[in-house]
């Protein structure tokens, strides 16, 4: 039965047209941020000559997957509350009773879904950072950052998908579901690390939803990033660069990245466990 839902899902994914047309900015975002690559190299240069890479695609990777993973929260938001908006969820929680096992099936295609976001984001933010700096392969750095920092980003896309799955199981209105996290991403949180910062409670800030997914990916890129820059200077590296960077690119100063993963996957599970229970008691027509 759960095979059947879940290719029920996919053919539901693939019948619109709303996975690709969230899809597009995820690939004009990744292209973007990495084409910055080459002037911001070619900056760092003119002010200290390095005998060494400046590997920025990194950090070309961290801005453009936190630019990016808020289309994927809201490609998965779609998937309750969309069904609502069309009035078709009476026919799939009458074919996929229980209903635990319709949210299981969505998020198991979704999550599929998610992987070729966070996989199209890596792809493209890696050619505009080959393009920007004119086929330079040690924007990069070693293969072992590339692809730890790429699979990063990939985690996060399928991460924010799951919790968007969730939110949108909650909520169960298309509307809402599409403007209450643009609204809290991008405005909410920004004020709240405003105010936090140089405040007592400025310990809270990783903890924040945004900041928390942001820092999945920026608090391994950064810390990488320096390393390779800095090489054996790394120790000595001032506290303020690390901030400007996370300032520009995302995370936070002395958070590990894997904290912050964990921090995000209790929210996607308080989200999806509270779209379970609103799902379950919620009438339908």
């Amino acid at each position: 039965m759960m095979v059947a839902l879940v290719k029920a899902e996919f053919r539901k994914v693939f019948t619109t047209s709303l996975w690709w047309g969230l899809l597009a900015p995820v690939v004009l975002l990744g292209f973007g941020a990495g084409s910055l690559g080459g002037p911001m190299a070619a900056l760092i240069d003119s002010v200290k000559e390095l005998d060494r890479p400046v590997p920025l695609g990194l950090l070309s990777l961290s801005m453009s997957t936190n630019f990016s993973t808020i289309f994927a929260g809201l490609f998965g938001a779609m998937a309750f509350a969309g069904e609502y908006r069309n009035k078709t969820i009476t026919t799939t929680f009458l074919t996929g009773n229980p209903r635990g096992a319709v949210l299981a099936a969505k998020l198991v295609a979704y999550s599929g879904i998610g992987l070729i976001y966070g996989v199209t984001n890596v792809l493209f933010a890696s050619l505009g950072s080959l393009v920007g700096t004119g086929l330079d392969f040690g924007t990069f750095g070693s293969l072992a950052d590339w692809l730890s920092v790429g699979a990063a980003g990939v985690l996060t896309m399928v991460l924010w998908t799951l919790l968007g799955v969730g939110f949108g199981a909650l909520v169960a209105n298309a509307v809402l579901a599409i403007i209450l996290p643009l609204i809290y991403k991008f405005m909410v949180e920004f004020i709240l690390a405003l105010v936090l910062i140089g405040s007592p409670l400025s310990g809270v800030s990783p903890y924040l939803p945004g900041t928390a997914g942001n820092g999945i990916v920026a608090n391994m890129a950064v810390p990488l990033f320096v390393a390779a820059v800095a090489g054996p200077d790394e120790p000595n590296t001032p506290r303020a660069i690390f901030e400007i960077l996370h300032f520009f690119f995302g995370g936070s100063y002395g958070h590990p990245w894997w904290a912050s993963l964990l921090t995000f996957v209790g929210y996607a599970a308080v989200f999806i466990a509270g779209g379970w229970l609103a799902s379950r008691r919620r009438d339908i027509a």
